[in-house]
């Protein structure tokens, strides 16, 4: 299930929830409850299935190999 950051517009609190994406527009703030929420892109998790330390693999013959 994926996570989301906000911040509430109201009280300023920054938070982290993990809901599904058709419940992300039912957040409300842990601080004050309010529903006027900013959403902020942050930095994302890549899970791989490979055992060499969570990394991802380029395609071959990518500039990134």
């Amino acid at each position: 299930m994926p996570t989301y950051d906000f911040r509430c517009q109201e009280c300023g609190e920054r938070f982290t929830v993990k809901m599904s994406l058709k419940e992300k527009d039912k957040a409300t703030c842990p601080a004050c409850g309010s529903q006027k929420l900013q959403q902020l892109f942050t930095g994302i998790t890549i899970l791989g299935g490979s055992s060499g330390g969570g990394g991802c693999a380029a395609p071959a013959g990518s500039s990134f190999s």
